[in-house]
């Protein structure tokens, strides 16, 4: 009788056993049969979402950045998929061009990447050879036919003169001056303006010197100086444009 008793009781162990798996297993299946119905949704809104780009619209001057230059540049990027596509590596690879100064790119939907493109714009000619950018960059070209100001310094220094050209050109422009070349040398600034009027001035105190000519500037019939040099500790010297300059002290 014991014994009929004990299996009894083992055969009801196993079966609830059996029935808790079960319980345990009916919500797992549930979770995975939504996820998977969650992941076909995705996969099939990427599929739709994501056609391919293959139309390229470019809009910029192309003065010096050509539309197949671009484009070659592009290779392994474009074309992707609207969404794979991502926007900041391209603007990332078309800055790397050396005559690129700014890149939008916008995904218009449904097959075209827009990209509006700014190049740079050469302000000057650096050492008779190369041209300068307005932030003194060195651009890999030499329009010769343009008529830019000539500028000069050592290796190195393609920044700092930009920067004292701007300031030069201004005070210039203020007194109806336009300067058409800056040479930076181990005697100091030379400036010359239109009519080959110049000026000297110290490489330490430059802006010092203008502001002291500024004072008595208009004293001069500028027409009628070659030079005017500011490197003296006191005044300066005039040198005017007869045969024979004179050169006075102020």
């Amino acid at each position: 009788m014991k014994a009929k008793g004990a299996v009894r009781n083992k055969k009801s162990r196993e079966s609830f056993i059996k029935m808790d798996w079960i319980g345990y297993l009916k919500p797992v299946s549930l979770v995975v049969t939504i996820s998977c119905i969650l992941i076909s949704v995705v996969l099939l809104i990427m599929q739709l979402v994501n056609k391919d780009i293959t139309e390229l619209k470019i809009d910029g001057p192309f003065k010096h950045v050509s539309q197949s230059q671009i484009r070659s540049e592009l290779e392994g990027i474009f074309p992707a998929g609207y969404i794979t596509l991502n926007v900041e590596d391209v603007v990332e690879q078309l800055l790397a061009m050396p005559m690129v100064s700014q890149v939008e790119a916008e995904k218009v939907w449904p097959n075209t990447l827009k990209l509006t493109m700014h190049e740079e714009k050469p302000v000057a000619i650096w050492n008779q050879k190369n041209m300068l950018s307005q932030m003194g960059e060195i651009l890999p070209l030499a329009l010769a036919q343009l008529q830019l100001p000539q500028l000069n310094g050592r290796l190195g220094e393609s920044r700092i003169v930009m920067q004292h050209y701007q300031l030069f050109n201004h005070w210039g422009k203020r007194h109806q001056l336009a300067l058409q070349a800056l040479n930076n040398t181990a005697s100091g600034w030379q400036l010359i303006y239109e009519n080959d009027f110049q000026i000297w001035l110290d490489s330490a105190q430059a802006m010092q010197g203008l502001q002291q000519l500024e004072d008595v500037l208009y004293q001069f019939d500028i027409e009628r100086i070659h030079r005017i040099d500011l490197r003296y500790e006191q005044g300066f010297s005039v040198a005017w444009k007869e045969k024979e300059p004179v050169v006075g002290q102020g």
